[in-house]
């Protein structure tokens, strides 16, 4: 399944942030091609799997200026340390997490329907929005592919949030479950989540795990101030070079 609500809700959310699409770069790994992203009309930056979020970091050090978002998967997301290493820094970067459950694979309720999910259903899945929190995150939130309105919405402020957002959505991926063959099996799929979700704004992320036969938690969970990776660091910088220091990413007076 192409994850096409997601690109539209990315660029309805940029449009309504009020971001320069120009200063905007998308780093992502298998999830997008170039081709797909080119048309949209914001700088793509292809990544090695698995590396959307430390591109995006050297992207963003690289030029603070620039809005960075990190479209990527939970396969690459929760394989590595980036994600917690990003969080710890505040790295100021908006990490979407397209969570297709191939880490574990668990489609649900009605993952029984699927062939071989006997064998793949017995590991929990992450908790993302837990996960991001814990690691220093200061915007956090969680939607499915359908919720589209409220997506774009989280991302329109996550990309006016100064520091490191962690927003998680629930989508499905054919090429990653046995025994889905066709778009109309993916259509179920998503439009099962979406039907057993619930709205809860605020909630404490340790109540969010995903559970096959209840209701899937989604809504925005934390929005706080911390000082970002550069804001520290200038800070340090400030205290040791007195007079002749000249802030990173900035020009002196």
């Amino acid at each position: 399944m192409k994850q096409h609500p997601i690109l539209s809700a990315l660029v309805n959310a940029i449009k309504s942030s009020g971001v320069d699409k120009n200063k905007v770069c998308v780093a992502s790994d298998i999830f997008y091609s170039p081709q797909e992203i080119e048309p949209l009309g914001f700088d793509f930056f292809h990544t090695p799997r698995g590396r959307p979020i430390p591109f995006g970091t050297g992207l963003k050090l690289g030029n603070p200026e620039l809005k960075v978002v990190a479209l990527t998967g939970d396969l690459s997301t929760l394989g590595g340390n980036h994600l917690v290493h990003a969080g710890r820094r505040n790295m100021e970067l908006v990490t979407v997490c397209i969570n297709n459950f191939v880490y574990p694979l668990k489609p649900g309720k009605e993952s029984t329907k699927y062939m071989f999910s006997t064998y793949s259903n017995f590991e929990r899945p992450f908790n993302i929005p837990h996960l991001g929190r814990s690691c220093g995150a200061v915007f956090v939130a969680r939607w499915t592919a359908l919720h589209t309105k409220e997506l774009s919405m989280s991302v329109a402020k996550a990309l006016n949030k100064p520091g490191f957002s962690v927003i998680e959505v629930i989508s499905p991926g054919g090429n990653y479950f046995a025994g889905i063959d066709s778009l109309d099996e993916e259509s179920d799929l998503i439009k099962y989540w979406y039907k057993h979700s619930v709205i809860k704004n605020g909630e404490d992320t340790m109540n969010l795990e995903i559970e096959s036969g209840k209701e899937i938690i989604v809504g925005e969970f934390i929005e706080r101030e911390r000082p970002t990776f550069i804001d520290s660091y200038n800070a340090r910088l400030s205290e040791v070079m007195g007079n002749k220091f000249v802030p990173y990413g900035g020009k002196s007076d």
